[in-house]
């Protein structure tokens, strides 16, 4: 790496940093070389008042890299407190395009001469990372390029450097968030956002899930045309919803639109736009509506997209002690977690939520309180979480830029009707009982050897007990039965409840479905023989203890 370009760039940021009232931290941290003398004795020995908006100034007299990092940072409110992701939400990344025929040479390298009928000199956006272009095929298909910046890599990997020098002095300084994390977490971020491939796998994927919808369009990915550095795309015409002002558009259903969308990302396929604002979002066709930006994208798993849609149910029933448990479920608690006082905190948000009789208030407003809350006491949530709360905190916002007394609710509420059906077909309900069933039968079929590993290692560590041979088999043979009670009651309430939510299945006997019967016979018979273990339990003829 050029350390005279790393020296110049440095020299610049701690300028930058002293201008906007950081003299105290470069003193501190021995920054105050990179200096001239002059400045050096005229440092202001206090820290500005105004933490958030000094630091957004900073980031966006750096630009590149410190605007990216601050946008990232404003989406983490795991990582910095949320007064600091207010203040850099304010950030714009836009800088001056470079020139055309730098463009037309990445083409070239990239894709070939031939590949465009036409292409135009003037770019239709452009930022820190890449700027896009209109552009023709040869068989007359309108397309987008977005080319990356000549030398981005290098800058962002420069800047990544001195992120990275200049977290190491802060370390110790911020007790509520750590530096270093936060640049490991943007130089994962920007490994991926600096090849574009990437972003197409991401717009590839939404186009899959949308390409039957007919309110909704994703534009195609020309793979043949696209690499790291040069991403070809559909062309589609239309006005940004932050662009709207003719009233010849239904903004009503344009938001409902919306809320289906969404619904169908995170419920259905786990996939979803993190950031649904006006600017991201392409009306078309006067009602129909496209994505933009799929620089940031949410994925969750099984798990994960049954816990969200459980919580958003549960905030609609108002049921305050399912939202706590499956806050508690996702989230992992740590020494610094006052449960209690969470729990109270998160009552008193509910509370007063549900006194407002969800009329027209946010109900995303409140799943994102709910996600500071778990933040604020210290309950590690999964970044999938917070992107989802983010994702429709976003959406909801911008269905009320275009309706203002827009329910969210009453929209969403028939997508989630539909998507429970869905979720609990027969077929369904009967493989994630034969899934948990199983995963339930082998965790309890390892307690007997896993018990009988650890006192192994008892006997022969450090630790020593005075038990007999005997004892240890007694001990194994008592855990052994105990866990075969458990797999059993296991087995019997899976078949009950299984039995029970199985009555319509086809075919059926006397008015009652076969399997269902099947299933509540098996359940009784392994009932009546558990019990009867029991009851044997400690007499003298079936005392398994005599037979050693």
């Amino acid at each position: 790496m050029n350390k005279i370009k790393d020296i110049r760039r440095i020299t610049q940021v701690v300028r930058v940093l002293l201008k906007q009232g950081f003299g105290k931290i470069l003193y501190d941290h021995g920054l105050r070389k990179y200096l001239p003398f002059h400045k050096r004795v005229m440092m202001n020995g206090k820290l500005p008042s105004d933490l958030p908006v000094k630091i957004r100034l900073v980031f966006e007299e750096l630009g590149g890299a410190y605007v990216k990092l601050g946008q990232l940072l404003s989406l983490r409110p795991d990582l910095i407190p949320q007064e600091y992701c207010d203040e850099l939400k304010k950030l714009q990344d836009q800088v001056p395009p470079f020139p055309f025929n730098q463009a037309m040479n990445i083409l070239e390298n990239e894709v070939g001469k031939d590949v465009f009928l036409k292409i135009d000199e003037k770019p239709i956006g452009s930022a820190s990372i890449a700027q896009v272009h209109r552009a023709k095929l040869k068989n007359n298909q309108d397309v987008v390029i977005k080319i990356q910046r000549p030398y981005v890599k290098d800058d962002f990997e420069t800047d990544i450097d001195i992120m990275y020098y200049i977290a190491h002095k802060l370390e110790k300084k911020f007790e509520e968030f750590s530096p270093i994390e936060i640049v490991k977490e943007f130089e994962n971020y920007t490994k991926k956002e600096l090849n574009f491939v990437n972003e197409a796998k991401n717009i590839d994927r939404f186009y899959q899930i949308f390409s039957k919808d007919p309110h909704v369009r994703i534009p195609s990915v020309y793979w043949h045309h696209t690499t790291k550095n040069v991403l070809v795309m559909e062309y589609l015409r239309g006005k940004k919803i932050s662009e709207l002002k003719d009233e010849k558009y239904d903004k009503k259903k344009i938001a409902e639109t919306i809320v289906e969308a969404l619904m169908k990302q995170v419920y259905e396929h786990g996939v979803f736009h993190a950031d649904l604002h006006p600017g991201n979002i392409l009306v078309v066709d006067d009602d129909k509506i496209s994505l933009l930006d799929f620089g940031i994208v949410g994925v969750l798993n099984q798990e994960m997209k049954t816990a969200s849609l459980n919580l958003f149910v549960a905030l609609i029933n108002r049921d305050t002690e399912e939202v706590i448990k499956i806050l508690l479920k996702v989230g992992t608690q740590t020494k610094y977690t006052d449960l209690p006082h969470f729990k109270n905190d998160i009552e008193s948000i509910l509370s007063e939520w549900f006194d407002q009789k969800l009329k027209m208030n946010y109900i995303t407003k409140v799943i994102y309180d709910l996600v500071n809350t778990c933040i604020k006491y210290k309950i590690k949530l999964p970044i999938e979480i917070i992107l989802y709360a983010k994702s429709f905190l976003t959406a909801e916002g911008t269905c009320k830029s275009l309706v203002p007394d827009f329910n969210f609710i009453n929209s969403s509420q028939p997508h989630v009707i539909r998507i429970l059906e869905k979720e609990n077909t027969p077929k369904k309900v009967l493989n994630r009982f034969i899934k948990k069933s199983k995963e339930l039968s082998d965790a309890v079929l390892k307690i007997p050897g896993e018990a009988f590993e650890l006192l192994e290692k008892l006997k022969t560590g450090r630790f020593s007990f005075d038990l007999e041979d005997t004892d240890i088999k007694h001990l194994g043979m008592d855990i052994n039965m105990s866990s075969n009670r458990l797999s059993y009651a296991i087995v019997i309430a899976a078949l009950i409840v299984g039995g029970s939510m199985l009555t319509e299945l086809r075919p059926q006997y006397g008015g009652y479905s076969v399997i269902s019967l099947i299933f509540l016979s098996s359940a009784s018979i392994m009932l009546a023989l558990l019990l009867i273990s029991v009851r044997r339990e400690g007499t003298q003829k079936y005392d398994h203890h005599r037979k050693l």
